[in-house]
């Protein structure tokens, strides 16, 4: 054949088998190195993340930067609240929602002497014991009102707004369910005579379950019990929509609740009962009480008891426990407290009119501060450096820092 124009052939020699092996060996032991390389840079990575963690974990802040100062004209007896991460101010003349940079969202007006709040995820109600009144809101505004005719004793709302509500007149309690709108969707009564006095009542975040806790006090024995009832499908193949109901001896039952759709807890004065169940719950775990507990709190992962500390004259211990029923911190402190509860981000708040303690749930002391102003709350903002303080007169955002 003849080449045309200054196009040449090569020809391309073939390599030997044992050429090719070493070319595979030598491209093989590359890969382990790179391999290598992002393995020791991960490893690094993830012990700094881990050094930084325990490093953090273990920092204790006695002080702060304000990084946001709003003045507020402060109404007698008023009481603060975290809600959906904003503040709500209730008082006996109404209720003001508002962003943590003191914007107003809604504004409730209302006459009560004492009012009462209890909330589910988005929706809250604002009650007063021994009143007829029920307003329900949300994050948004006002949902609706509740107008009956026999004394309100307690009241539960759910995640969509439905609202329990237990009367008493007489010999005879009364429980209605309505809708957020104030609509009446379900009725009964119970006559003490015959089940017993309840105590307290329980909806569930769907509405579907709601339980009640009785008290029987007969021949001068007590018994309680837990009722629960169920208004979907399968309550109502049940007698009266019962679909469990447990008893216990020598115990009262003072206070129930959902802390989830389908967990319940019930404090009782000398046990603590789990029940679980999506449609009939069921008791999964049982704690004893060493002794008489003077608070309970809780949030949808912990619950927590508070007692006298034979250790210390002016002390109390606080245990914590999962909702499996294990104790996962035991913690000793001093402070003469007025309120105690779980922050948003899980951190434990102790406080009084002036001081502030925070705790880990490792039993570390992450913040502690005595104020120069009355102290109405502290709410946790973003991860665990941010709160705001509401304060006698005003708001502060701060951030934790060293001294």
């Amino acid at each position: 054949m003849q080449n045309s124009g200054n196009i040449k052939l090569w020809t391309i020699p073939d390599q030997s088998a044992e050429e090719l092996k070493e070319l595979q060996q030598k491209i093989r032991i590359h890969r382990i190195k790179i391999l290598i390389v992002i393995l020791a840079i991960i490893g690094i990575l993830l012990g700094g993340l881990v050094f930084a963690y325990l490093y953090f974990d273990q920092k204790s802040y006695q002080s702060f930067d304000v990084l946001q100062q709003i003045k507020r004209i402060d109404t007698e007896a008023a009481e603060y609240e975290e809600f959906q991460g904003n503040v709500l101010q209730y008082t006996k003349d109404g209720a003001v929602y508002s962003d943590l940079s003191g914007n107003i969202i809604w504004n409730q007006t209302y006459e009560m002497e004492t009012p009462c709040i209890t909330t589910c995820k988005e929706y809250l109600a604002i009650y007063e014991q021994e009143g007829n009144r029920i307003f329900i809101m949300n994050t948004i505004g006002a949902q609706g009102t509740i107008q009956t005719t026999i004394p309100i004793q307690r009241v539960s709302i759910s995640a969509e707004g439905t609202v329990a509500v237990l009367m008493e007149d007489s010999n005879t309690s009364y429980l209605h369910m309505y809708s957020k709108t104030g609509k009446q969707l379900a009725a009964g009564e119970i006559h003490i005579e015959n089940s017993g006095y309840p105590l307290d009542i329980a909806l569930s975040d769907d509405a579907q379950k709601l339980a009640v806790s009785m008290l029987d006090i007969n021949e001068g024995n007590i018994k309680s019990a837990i009722v629960f009832y169920n208004y979907g499908t399968v309550g109502q193949n049940e007698i009266d929509n019962i679909v469990g109901s447990y008893s216990y001896s020598d115990m009262v039952i003072p206070s129930i609740e959902f802390v989830s759709n389908d967990r319940l807890l019930a404090f009782g004065d000398t046990e603590i009962i789990i029940f679980e169940g999506t449609q009939k719950p069921e008791a999964v775990q049982e704690i004893n009480l060493p002794e008489d507990a003077r608070s309970v709190y809780y949030n949808d992962k912990y619950f927590g008891l508070v007692y006298d500390n034979p250790a210390s004259a002016k002390g109390y211990r606080t245990d914590i426990y999962n909702m499996k029923g294990s104790c996962v911190l035991t913690q000793d402190f001093e402070l003469e407290y007025t309120d105690i509860h779980f922050l948003s981000n899980n951190l434990l708040c102790i406080r009084n009119e002036r001081q502030c303690m925070l705790y880990t749930m490792r039993g570390k002391k992450r913040f502690s501060y005595k104020f120069n102003r009355n102290l109405y709350g502290i709410i946790s903002c973003k991860g665990q450096m941010d709160y705001l303080l509401i304060l006698n007169g005003e708001t502060n955002r701060i951030r934790l820092k060293d001294k």
